[in-house]
């Protein structure tokens, strides 16, 4: 699925949710990268236990599948890490949402998301430097060399826009250095 169209199927209905959100992950990546498919589109937002209900209300069923009001509740209410996920019934297209709860890096993200447009509407969608320090992350939790590739894409792309040193810098305050080092040792 092309990520305009997960962001078709997702965005308006984040948005009458109310809450604060952003376009993150493998979609972010290919904004401020290079194309690649995805099959999700990875959202990041700020959703507590007492939304949960209206956010829900959002995708009803049957043209959704949305985790029960209780789950993303339960979800919301860890300090960081909170995940469920919505599914398109009709398309198959999944959105992963991470809740950014009392993470650091995930609060950060959304006090500096920046807004673009597509398909004729406003999006929010984390910083690059912010997508790449949760890709390192992602590494760093076991995940695949995809995020890497995609760091490394975006890094060739932005080039000098994006400052180096200080993505070194916030890496290793992250705990982040040693997939810091891997994606540098595998650069073009």
């Amino acid at each position: 699925m092309r990520p305009t169209d997960l962001i078709a199927v997702f965005a308006p209905r984040f948005d009458a949710a109310g809450i604060d959100w952003m376009v993150a992950g493998g979609v972010a990546s290919i904004v401020y990268g290079e194309p690649r498919l995805t099959q999700d589109l990875d959202i990041v937002a700020s959703l507590s236990a007492e939304n949960a209900e209206r956010f829900a209300g959002q995708f009803p069923e049957p043209e959704f599948y949305c985790a029960p009001v209780e789950t993303i509740a339960e979800e919301a209410s860890r300090d960081a890490f909170g995940h469920f996920n919505v599914m398109h019934n009709a398309t198959g297209a999944r959105a992963d949402v991470y809740l950014a709860g009392k993470d650091t890096l995930a609060r950060r993200g959304l006090a500096a998301r920046r807004t673009i447009q597509l398909l004729g509407r406003t999006v929010p969608i984390s910083a690059p430097e912010d997508v790449i320090l949760q890709k390192l992350r992602f590494r760093q939790r076991g995940a695949s060399d995809r995020h890497l590739r995609d760091v490394r894409a975006m890094l060739r792309v932005l080039g000098e826009s994006l400052d180096r040193t200080a993505l070194a810098r916030d890496a290793a305050e992250l705990g982040l250095t040693a997939e810091w080092a891997e994606m540098e040792a595998g650069r073009d």
